[in-house]
């Protein structure tokens, strides 16, 4: 989708920049002419029929978001319709500028920074769920984290309330559980699976088997073989790389059964690192 950041009118606002692209999406910066505050605007414009689900997505993201009030997930302040002959022909939405890069253009190396950024993702995903939703679609393009150590869990247009079955497969399929595959109901088990799932891309930069077969092929069960990110990083901490290996279990039973669990052991793999590193580190 071309970027057209310097014909791009927005009533109230100035438009600074061309941020990046999504989904059916093109993301600016844009300044309120009013109160100088600033925003990421998503802009998603309806060329074909096909273009609705995008909307349909956009319109659930800001729905979600209403509900969700926690530092480490993107606010989204509201929606603008723009109609043409009555009709909708684009939504434009206005949410908290982040600063920062997704965790898939940039890649954290060290242990402690990793460490740190799944604890605040952990934390803000316990908020979600508590509040009754499923992300459902968490991986490393939707984690941002900025230069500061702040972190972000951005785009919840495939969430949904736990419990969900949905009419048909989504997910992302480095990341998508077992249940998504299988359209069982959804609660927060999937996003741990998802979880375990991109903390396993960051530690190893390798993706893990996942049941969502890929060019026509039948995924096998001996296929699914998956190497503990101790042995593929030996850099990974032991603890660490069994919580991953927890959270990344085909049968949601054998995983943590919340968020707060996570948390909780990324305390004692913290306490060990401390340990390990020694005093001063």
């Amino acid at each position: 989708m071309p970027s057209d950041s310097r014909t791009l009118q927005v009533p109230g606002y100035h438009v600074v920049r061309h941020l990046g692209n999504g989904a059916g999406s093109v993301i600016y910066e844009v300044r309120s002419r009013k109160t100088s505050q600033r925003f990421a605007l998503k802009r998603i414009v309806k060329r074909t029929p096909r273009d609705v689900r995008f909307f349909h997505q956009a319109l659930n993201e800001y729905h979600v978001a209403q509900d969700l009030d926690h530092d480490a997930i993107r606010k989204i302040h509201r929606v603008r319709k723009v109609r043409l002959l009555f009709r909708v022909r684009e939504l434009q939405m206005f949410m908290e500028i982040c600063p920062g890069q997704t965790l898939q253009d940039h890649r954290p190396k060290a242990m402690g920074d990793i460490v740190h950024i799944f604890t605040r993702v952990a934390e803000a995903m316990a908020h979600m769920n508590s509040q009754g939703w499923v992300h459902a679609d968490l991986k490393p393009n939707n984690i941002l984290a900025g230069p500061d150590g702040t972190v972000k869990i951005i785009d919840f247009g495939q969430s949904c309330r736990i419990g969900k079955i949905k009419d048909r497969i989504q997910g992302t399929p480095d990341y998508i559980a077992p249940e998504q595959v299988k359209r069982k109901p959804l609660d927060a088990r999937t996003d741990v699976f998802n979880y375990g799932a991109t903390l396993y891309w960051v530690l190893t930069a390798k993706p893990i088997p996942t049941i969502l077969p890929k060019q026509d092929q039948v995924t096998l069960k001996a296929d699914l073989q998956l190497a503990p990110p101790e042995q593929v990083n030996p850099q990974v901490p032991p603890a660490l790389s069994k919580l991953v290996m927890d959270c990344v279990e085909l049968l949601p039973d054998r995983r943590p059964q919340n968020m707060d669990a996570v948390v909780s052991r990324l305390g004692l793999v913290r306490r060990a690192m401390a340990r390990h590193d020694g005093p001063g580190s």
